[in-house]
């Protein structure tokens, strides 16, 4: 029971990491994505919730990476195996060839062998210690690691698509078929779906919309306006 209980507080610890990290994801590369084009987020802020689709962006470039690393995270796991099978046939040996002190068990009266000038069971002790220290600055260290390169890779995407969106925009303009730098039309309804303004859809949320068009052009949304990918 007690080792289910562990179990149940350890995923919701994953959880209580995992959804904010998702979410913060998805913010920070939509903040790459409209610096680049030099566009304030204060000018069109986005709830959180609402950049939640750019986290699951994310996510599947993630995915994709890990996949197209398959033969390296193969060659690790197989590794790991083989480390484990050479542990095991080594501790087998060391039994059959009547090396039992390193079965022993070492405690505070039995102290075991001399290694390095010092005894089994006071390494025992060094290890402990050193592990309980690692507990308290590796994990945290880790942790605030795993997150900052989250964040920062997905900025860095986001910087990235704006830029390969600029270039395409530049080399083509509306006629490209490259889904990265599709134009988005903002369309009059009151006057027969006039094209009011056209260009690369940077941000928009439900008072305005923001368009790059070889300059980025922001727009009030009002209840006439359509926006469309296609005219």
């Amino acid at each position: 029971m007690e080792k289910f209980e562990g179990l149940l507080k350890l995923a919701a610890t994953a959880v209580a990491l995992l959804v904010p990290c998702i979410l913060l994801t998805g913010f920070s590369y939509h903040i790459g994505h409209i610096f680049t084009f030099g566009l304030s987020h204060e000018l069109i802020n986005k709830d959180m919730s609402d950049v939640l689709v750019e986290s699951w962006y994310i996510g599947i470039l993630g995915a994709g990476w890990l996949l197209s690393k398959w033969p390296f995270l193969l060659g690790v796991f197989l590794f790991y195996v083989l480390f484990v099978l050479a542990v095991f046939f080594f501790l087998r040996h060391a039994r059959e060839n009547g090396k039992d002190w390193i079965f022993e068990e070492i405690t505070k009266e039995n102290q075991g062998r001399k290694i390095l000038g010092i005894t089994q069971w006071h390494w025992c002790l060094l290890s402990e210690m050193i592990g309980t220290i690692s507990s308290w600055i590796a994990y945290p260290i880790l942790i605030i690691s795993l997150i900052v390169s989250l964040l920062g890779g997905a900025y860095l995407r986001g910087q990235y698509d704006a830029e390969k969106q600029m270039e395409i925009y530049t080399n083509a303009g509306c006629q490209s078929e490259e889904k990265v730098g599709r134009c988005t039309y903002l369309l009059d309804t009151t006057k027969n779906n006039q094209v009011i303004a056209k260009g690369i859809l940077i941000s928009a949320n439900d008072k305005k919309v923001a368009l790059y068009n070889n300059k980025v052009e922001v727009w009030p949304l009002l209840d006439s306006y359509l926006i469309r990918k296609d005219k």
